[in-house]
């Protein structure tokens, strides 16, 4: 297939590089070319950890709309906070027949095709995956290592009527992907905000302090994964007011360590021998701005509406809030600021369907 990866990080280079090697017609847009300058000027990637091998990339720009053009998907491995950026970016490229994936969404579906239609975009369907495909961290100026590999992608579409012309396309590239009721649904199974808000801001004390950190084998105690656990329970609580019935993933899968995840059974000795999030982060990671501003705001907007007590999503909101000089409840992915808050749920599920 023709593939257009827009992206900034570790993530878009990953998705390029796996899906090239796989034989499928890759264009990469990067954000940033000082830090990829090597991937510019050789057009190649190269994969190692579990996936293994060196990718050649059709085309590798700094033009969003360039590579959007003539492709049959267009893949967004973005931080949540950069999707309507995008979306704005690429509204005059884009044409029907195609089809948009992010990957995670965190309800970027509905933000992505909103901003497609006040630009006069193209009618596209939307697809979220509830987590990334891939496990991964730059190792090199044109290399990244790929820690663990998506066995499920829970995909939801918007609108949901779209679902089985979106997912078509999208199953060449992840057989794995597999459809839930929408693009809520979707974004709901999305338990990042769970995981990091807790590792993140419960270890304030060495991210500050020392040169690199691994939240995933050093930030999790009995006492964070409690926290963790709980907060996701939240997550949970508001898919079922909502009427959603696929498979919830709870966290609580991961931390068993034999339960099934998105990238299967995740022993401790996998992520000893996996793991690659050694590294020095700060409060304006992704695992902030995206999985608080994006994701918690969101559950706490959702739990105002259903009636759903969302005590830890607000308090880590408020701590966020307050780290960052950045006041989540108000700049965050809400209902209000979405112009979904004075839907019923019955209504919201109903937009969520037709679009």
């Amino acid at each position: 297939m023709n593939v257009a990866v827009l992206g900034g990080g570790h993530g878009a280079v990953a998705v390029a590089g796996d899906l090239a090697l796989r034989g499928h017609e890759v264009r990469l847009a990067l954000r940033n070319r000082p830090r990829f300058e090597e991937i510019f000027a050789k057009r190649t990637i190269r994969l190692e950890g579990l996936i293994d091998g060196e990718a050649g990339l059709a085309t590798v720009s700094e033009d969003h709309a360039e590579v959007v053009a003539g492709t049959d998907v267009v893949l967004v491995p973005l931080p949540a906070h950069a999707q309507e950026g995008v979306a704005r970016a690429v509204a005059s490229t884009l044409v029907e027949g195609q089809v948009v994936y992010l990957t995670p969404g965190t309800f970027g579906s509905f933000v992505f095709r909103e901003v497609l239609k006040r630009a006069g975009g193209a009618d596209v369907p939307v697809a979220e995956s509830a987590t990334l495909p891939y496990g991964a961290r730059m190792s090199g100026p044109a290399c990244v290592r790929i820690g663990l590999v998506a066995s499920h992608l829970p995909t939801g579409v918007y609108p949901a009527a779209r679902t089985e012309t979106a997912l078509a396309p999208i199953r060449e590239l992840y057989p794995v992907a597999d459809p839930v009721e929408d693009g809520l649904a979707a974004g709901l199974l999305n338990f990042d905000g769970a995981l990091h808000a807790p590792l993140v801001l419960m270890n304030a004390g060495p991210i500050e302090g020392l040169d690199s950190f691994d939240i995933h084998l050093e930030g999790n105690p009995p006492s964070v994964v409690r926290v963790s656990v709980a907060l996701d329970r939240e997550r949970i609580a508001l898919r079922q007011a909502l009427g959603y019935h696929t498979h919830h993933w709870p966290l609580e899968d991961l931390y068993s360590r034999v339960g099934e995840t998105f990238y299967g059974v995740i022993s401790r000795e996998t992520m000893e021998r996996q793991s690659v999030w050694r590294e020095k982060i700060d409060f304006h990671h992704r695992y902030v701005a995206e999985d608080v501003g994006c994701g918690l705001a969101l559950w706490s907007s959702l739990g105002r509406k259903l009636g759903v007590a969302t005590p830890l999503a607000d308090a880590f909101l408020a701590i966020a809030s307050a780290v960052n000089g950045d006041d989540y409840k108000r700049s965050g992915r809400t209902l209000e600021n979405l112009g979904l808050a004075q839907l019923s749920a019955a209504e919201l599920r109903e937009r969520l369907s037709s679009g």
